[in-house]
């Protein structure tokens, strides 16, 4: 029983990582190739209960990948020239070539790597009372309104274009649908940075970025 019941929870802590990278791209109006692709992933990542939690994990990540290069092509500091600047990349370079601009890249690195740049910016962020603000109570309304009567938040800081949430729920269980439904109304990118069982409660650290802006991955 109790390798089952870790295997019910592994899938579910899959499922609400993929989930809302999934929310998001149908959010974000993603074409009809990369949500077919990212559908994919979902696929591989929950098909198998008989897949070890790492290709679960594996899987995810590409799906995070890919929602995070979707994105790229709104981020104002992404490398290379726009498409209104051609410049000629000389042979052997290893930029990028115009079929395949800069921006479009997912992230390098492991999901661990990505939490981290992430974590770090987060840190290093100064606060903007005005937008903190704003979005402190834009996510105060969303939670209120749509986590689970079991669930809570622990944590809610918000800075210059990063919010952190962290969120206690009674299990994966209770996170899962909420993950894959309860954010819709953020306008911005959402990165789950971590799902971890902290004695009886069941913590997931939510990263949600500035509309028009993504977190380092």
């Amino acid at each position: 029983m109790s390798s089952r019941l870790q295997t019910f929870l592994a899938l579910f802590n899959t499922a609400a990582v993929v989930g809302v990278l999934l929310a998001f791209l149908g959010h974000q109006r993603t074409s009809e190739q990369e949500l077919a692709a990212l559908k994919e992933q979902v696929r591989q990542a929950s098909a198998s209960a008989t897949a070890n939690q790492g290709d679960r994990r594996a899987a995810a990540e590409a799906a995070m990948r890919m929602w995070a290069s979707t994105h790229g092509a709104q981020n104002p500091t992404a490398r290379g020239p726009g498409p209104s600047q051609p410049k000629a990349t000389p042979p052997g370079d290893d930029a990028t070539g115009a079929d395949a601009p800069p921006d479009e890249l997912p992230p390098t690195g492991s999901f661990e790597e990505s939490r981290t740049r992430v974590f770090t910016a987060f840190a290093n962020e100064p606060v903007d009372n005005d937008w903190s603000g704003k979005a402190t109570q834009t996510l105060n309304e969303t939670l209120r309104q749509h986590l689970p009567s079991n669930s809570r938040v622990k944590a809610l800081d918000c800075r210059a274009t990063l919010c952190r949430v962290e969120l206690v729920h009674r299990s994966a269980a209770d996170s899962a649908p909420f993950m894959m439904s309860g954010l819709r109304s953020w306008p911005g990118a959402i990165f789950v940075a971590s799902e971890a069982q902290e004695g009886e409660d069941y913590v997931v650290t939510l990263i949600a970025a500035k509309e028009g802006t993504r977190p380092p991955l």
